[in-house]
């Protein structure tokens, strides 16, 4: 049978369930761990089915294949998953053709992420496709599908600023003390040792290295831990009122229901950098009105955050135009798929040819030396070229195989 690129890219198919259309509730029911992921592939083998590929995010599950029809991917998935199929038909979406290779277009470049421009999705789409390369199911032609796709996402990134500036408010953060400080050493204290707190605290060692962190958290025995992991110092939780007049910086992001941080605690006049993440406050109001102090509260940060997602959105534009260019270059090259093995037939015979009428160095041949393995490849891309700008294969492999006899290099040869 002959492969036609519309029937081929018809057959290019995603079934999923994201944050546009369900809630954390439903998602988690289609979730796919690595052990599901393993069984729905060998289920896909099983199948038969050639290319095949999943997806599967806190935001998202999507199955990607070249199958006859996006619900055969969902009811590949609900097998194993605890969601039910109707459920994922009346939240999910199916995408087939050209809608379906836009849409792995925007994935992989973030476009489609819940915090725009979101690189880390590349990461997870290849561990995915490295699942599924394992167990034989990224065949050639999803193979190039994919090559494609991270070329855009790779250009998108270099070239736009869809992914630049933070969106996470641990390292807004650091963003802000980046605004305010000089770069003299000085010492940090970080009350609070959970997700933000510990984050805060590896952004502050990776960016700010001239800072001296110290932690503290209610827990004395989990602040001391943390503390040694990060290889940084820690005190007690009963300390506080009397130390925490001696830091330059302070950041807190504890689930304290009052302040703990009070204009009280400072008797000294110095400058000082005082960030507060929680909510409820942790800071007492006062504290920004104590001489020297510059503070920021979670409102103030977002304001940084609100600002870089701004303009990552006006990115989105040359992200998109770069995406169209890929898009144009692999339908061009999947037109051409179709000829693969008339190109690589052609390609073996002048091998064969160069390999059976080599010439002696000496003879006439000297004047019109040239590397006959550089010609061949030649010849090859020529006839691609041809056959992609028109797709009259028997007239152009002919025409092909004279340019290549017709060769000065050749004709002496023959001769």
């Amino acid at each position: 049978m002959k492969l036609h690129a519309d029937h081929i890219l018809e057959r290019f198919c995603v079934a999923g369930i994201s944050y546009r259309q369900a809630n954390t509730t439903v998602r988690g029911r289609f979730a796919v761990d690595t052990e599901l992921h393993k069984a729905i592939l060998q289920e896909g083998q099983e199948q038969a089915i050639k290319s095949l590929f999943i997806v599967s995010t806190c935001n998202r599950t999507e199955v990607y294949g070249y199958v006859s029809h996006p619900h055969q991917l969902a009811a590949l998935l609900c097998r194993f998953v605890e969601g039910e199929l109707s459920d994922f038909l009346e939240h999910g979406f199916f995408l087939h053709g050209k809608s379906a290779m836009h849409h792995l277009f925007r994935v992989a470049a973030g476009l489609e992420s819940q915090i725009i421009g979101d690189y880390e999705i590349q990461g997870q789409i290849k561990q995915s496709i490295a699942l599924a390369r394992k167990a034989g199911l990224i065949g050639p032609i999803m193979d190039r599908t994919l090559n494609f796709v991270f070329q855009a996402s790779k250009k998108i990134r270099t070239n736009t600023g869809l992914s630049t500036g933070t969106v996470s408010v641990s390292f807004a953060a650091i963003e802000w003390l980046q605004q305010k400080l000089d770069g003299r050493p000085m010492k940090a204290l970080i009350i609070g040792t959970g997700k933000f707190g510990v984050n805060v605290c590896k952004n502050m060692q990776h960016y700010l290295p001239n800072i001296e962190l110290v932690l503290c958290n209610r827990t004395d025995e989990k602040a001391n831990s943390i503390a040694e992991t990060l290889k940084v110092e820690s005190i007690p939780y009963a300390s506080l009122d009397t130390t925490i007049d001696g830091f330059d910086i302070i950041v807190t992001s504890t689930s304290s229901t009052t302040p703990i941080v009070l204009p009280t605690h400072f008797t000294t006049q110095r400058e000082r950098y005082i960030v507060d993440l929680s909510v409820p406050a942790n800071v007492d109001k006062a504290v920004a009105d104590v001489p020297g102090v510059h503070f920021a509260n979670v409102d103030d940060i977002s304001v940084i955050l609100e600002q870089n997602i701004a303009r990552r959105h006006t990115e989105v534009p040359k992200a998109e135009s770069i995406i169209a260019e890929y898009e144009v270059e692999f339908y061009q090259w999947l037109h051409t798929y179709k000829h693969t093995p008339a190109i690589k037939l052609f390609k073996q015979h002048l091998a064969e040819w160069t390999s059976q009428n080599s010439c002696t160095a000496g003879d006439d041949i000297s004047a019109h030396a040239v590397n006959m393995e550089e010609l061949v490849q030649n010849s090859v891309n020529n006839l691609v070229v041809n056959l992609k700008n028109e797709s009259v294969k028997g007239c152009h492999v002919i025409q092909a195989y004279r340019q290549f006899l017709d060769h000065p290099a050749v004709s002496v040869q023959v001769s």
